[in-house]
């Protein structure tokens, strides 16, 4: 991938990871149904998944200045 196409994944990435924590936030703290423990665990997943490759395109990044 080039630099442009990096910088577009990159912030595509940091959209969803956004948006995934207003998600998360939203149904398991300002809802009164009752979320399943297993239900926490996928958003925790998810989000780290989302931080790591983040950061592994700010490396290659910052590799290729």
């Amino acid at each position: 991938m080039n630099r442009r196409e990096l910088e577009k994944k990159l912030e595509n990435l940091q959209e969803d990871l956004e948006d995934l924590k207003q998600e998360r936030h939203f149904m398991l703290e300002k809802t009164t149904i009752h979320v399943p423990g297993h239900a926490r665990h996928r958003y925790e997943a998810e989000i780290k998944e989302l931080e790591e490759k983040i950061k592994e395109i700010e490396k290659l990044l910052a590799e290729n200045k």
